[in-house]
């Protein structure tokens, strides 16, 4: 395939945006080649193709890009529609694991052959980690993570399928019984998404769970009602509120939110959304976002499934003797690293601090001991009031946190005419369009408003 050269607009360290000369081209292993202002900058093996970006929308995680542990300068953007050479469109998932690239299985680590490709920890992720992204006019993208757009879906709503996927993947696991009461904290971008994924799977399972909305705007609350919440709120009506809602969605990436939605819920708090910066004392809380961990108060009861556990240093004997009895092995920290899913089932902790070091142990170094969708267990009455250990012990609530959802199922979900979000997701969500040159324009106006900003290139149709 013939080599292409481009100028992309780049997110910078600080924040800002500048352009920088790109190049792709093929390699005689298979592989691609990605030069830089005329450099080498990256070399991808087998497992990618080339394809011209229509339009990518921008997102909360393009906005606070800096905050994340991964190199920059970066060309961002994830949330891609790109174009085949027959002038389809398709959709592309975001993590380039051994399994998304098509390898063979005999090259797939542990994690891909036990279904957990977007935890692969050999992937790049577009736009987020290494791998140019959709402000860019070309992506490569993983050979088997490529999706044809359903006719019935169009192009503006193909623009939120990899956001849509994350909120159905929360939507679906979180297992809303009838008679429950789901709140969505923040119904902003992503937000709003949650609240229509939810009604949309209500429609689908016929489960009958009450969906809420609380935030600050009066034109998001309106939208959530109109993507099928029953219920909004205000958030200044919602100050002195307690034990709301069964479960709480936090998708405001706030601090301040965070410690609201843990006084709302009265058995889960999900966390969709983190700034990478120190929330209620936890300094790793995206990162337990990004691993899809969960954080519970110890019962005697360890999850499902369950066969190690990691104890920090001064973790009790007690403790790690009643993780024995109850059939787990309890290893160091060098024996849960070289677990084959690269981490312990369980982890234990008793602050943040030691939940930290669970969850990144060695600086720049971005593996934990405990494993992704592994478990920390709570222990002890140690923390300050306003930790949040303490408070998910004090009100006996389960933390948990989902990430990249599934596409095929999104499409599936968007293409439905029972769930009526084919075109209407698209126009109730896009406020404004961009073209790729002014992304900085496109960044401020995303940072400035509530609705979804796109990004779009030469020759979209939107």
């Amino acid at each position: 395939m013939r080599p292409v050269a481009f100028t992309a607009e780049e997110y910078q360290a600080d924040g800002t945006i500048r352009p920088a000369h790109y190049a792709f081209a093929e390699t005689a292993d298979a592989g691609w080649e990605v030069r830089r202002e005329g450099a080498p900058h990256l070399h991808l093996g087998p497992g990618y193709r080339l394809l011209e970006v229509s339009h990518c929308g921008i997102c909360s995680t393009d906005l606070a890009r800096r905050h994340l542990p991964f190199p920059l300068p970066q060309v961002t953007g994830h949330e891609v529609v790109a174009r085949e050479e027959t002038g389809e469109l398709v959709v592309v998932e975001i993590n380039a694991s051994h399994a998304a690239r098509g390898l063979d299985r005999t090259h797939w680590c542990e994690r891909c052959r036990a279904g957990m490709s977007t935890h692969c920890p050999d992937r790049l992720v577009l736009g987020i980690h290494d791998l140019p992204g959709g402000f860019s006019p070309w992506i490569l993208a993983p050979t088997h993570a490529v999706l044809p757009v359903p006719s019935s879906v169009s192009p503006t709503t193909a623009t939120l399928v990899e956001p849509f996927a994350a909120a159905l993947h929360a939507a679906r696991a979180l297992g809303l019984a009838a008679g429950e009461r789901v709140l969505v904290l923040g119904p902003g971008r992503l937000g709003s998404l949650v609240v229509a994924a939810l009604a949309a799977w209500r429609r689908r399972t016929g489960v009958a769970f009450d969906i809420l909305a609380a935030g600050r705007r009066p034109d998001a609350l309106e939208r959530a009602r109109a993507l099928g919440a029953d219920e909004v709120l205000r958030l200044e009506h919602a100050a002195t509120l307690e034990r709301l809602a069964h479960v709480v969605v936090d998708t405001t990436g706030s601090p301040d939110a965070l410690a609201l939605a843990l006084r709302l819920a009265t058995r889960e708090v999900h966390v969709k959304s983190t700034t990478g910066q120190r929330t209620l004392g936890l300094a790793h809380l995206t990162e337990l976002v990004v691993d899809e961990i969960a954080m519970a108060p110890w019962t005697g009861v360890v999850p499902a499934g369950a066969a190690s556990a990691v104890v920090p240093d001064g973790g009790g004997e007690d403790v790690k003797r009643a993780l024995v009895a109850a059939g787990l092995r309890v290893v160091t920290a060098d024996e849960a690293l070289a677990l084959p899913l690269v981490g312990a089932d369980v982890g234990v902790a008793r602050t943040c601090a030691e939940a930290d070091r669970l969850l990144r142990p060695r600086p720049g170094v971005e593996r934990g001991l405990v494993r992704a969708r592994g478990t920390i267990l709570l222990t002890g009455d140690a923390d300050p009031e306003g930790d949040l250990t303490a408070a998910l012990r004090a009100r006996a609530l389960r933390l948990t946190s989902t990430r990249c959802g599934d596409f095929a199922a999104a499409l599936d979900l968007l293409a439905d005419p029972a769930s009526g979000l084919g075109h209407r997701l698209g126009e109730r969500m896009v406020t404004d369009v961009v073209p790729a040159g002014r992304l900085a324009d496109g960044f401020a106006c995303a940072a400035a408003g509530g609705g979804k900003v796109v990004v779009a290139h030469p020759g979209a149709r939107l």
